[in-house]
């Protein structure tokens, strides 16, 4: 039998959209666009959607390197247009991130910056997880839990380092904060919510700097063009002023 570590308690440690089911598993499932359901799904440490290519990646990394027994992610489900967080994660996973930048490496995803996770985190997750099997477009249960079982029997056993305790920084340390203050009814069951929301609320304003530079850029230039249009008329049409002048 595979050997097996204890997780700290309360994992998983961040929050977020996803189910838990076995902890002592070696297999985690990353949904990407789509939603699954754990009673479906047999034999899973954690499943759930990953829908940003930026925080959605630095979420699942701190949960998947605070249990040392997950060692086979499968990346399945829809892939976001635009976020590509499908691709992303599978390109953070082969090829890591620019440490200058800290965009991930061989991904056309929109905004694929991983700000918030330390370096140690992102080789942890690199080294822990043995395999990122594409199953992108993949939602039967019958081939995922075929999978599922397959990688099961391949167990390596839980990764020899004890459970990484990663605390994110940045906009994610700033929503937990929020999240923390006293509230007038329980804030667990709006969590993942106000997650999702904070995340694309980030998104967007990303895509809105990018889109009024770009709109800046082409008024300018239609303003240029429309001058030299005026002036080329003007420079054609002087010969015909002049002479009925």
């Amino acid at each position: 039998m595979a050997e097996k570590k204890e997780v700290p308690d309360g994992w998983p440690l961040v929050t977020g959209d996803y189910e838990v089911g076995d902890p002592q598993s070696c297999v985690a499932i990353s949904s990407n666009g789509s939603y699954f359901h754990i009673e479906h799904l047999k034999g899973v440490a954690i499943q759930g959607p990953d829908k940003t290519e930026n925080i959605g990646i630095e979420k699942m990394v701190a949960n998947v390197v605070s249990n040392s027994n997950i060692r086979f992610l499968i990346a399945a489900g829809a892939e976001v247009p635009g976020h590509l967080s499908g691709e992303s994660l599978i390109a953070f996973w082969k090829n890591g991130i620019d440490p200058a930048t800290r965009k991930i490496i061989g991904t056309k995803g929109a905004i694929p910056f991983i700000e918030n996770l330390p370096e140690a985190a992102v080789a942890r997750f690199r080294k822990q997880i043995v395999d990122v099997i594409d199953m992108m477009g993949v939602e039967d249960y019958g081939q995922l839990n075929a999978k599922v079982k397959e990688l099961t029997a391949k167990d390596p056993g839980a990764f020899p380092e004890d459970p990484m305790v990663v605390k994110l920084g940045g906009a994610e340390e700033a929503a937990a904060a929020v999240l923390e203050m006293p509230l007038a009814r329980p804030a667990s069951p709006y969590m993942a919510v106000i997650d999702r929301a904070a995340a694309e609320i980030k998104y967007k304003s990303q895509l809105l700097a990018r889109d009024q530079k770009l709109t800046s850029a082409l008024s300018k230039n239609g303003l240029l063009g429309l001058m030299a249009g005026l002036i080329g008329a003007f420079i054609f049409l002087l010969p015909l002023i002049l002479g009925v002048i």
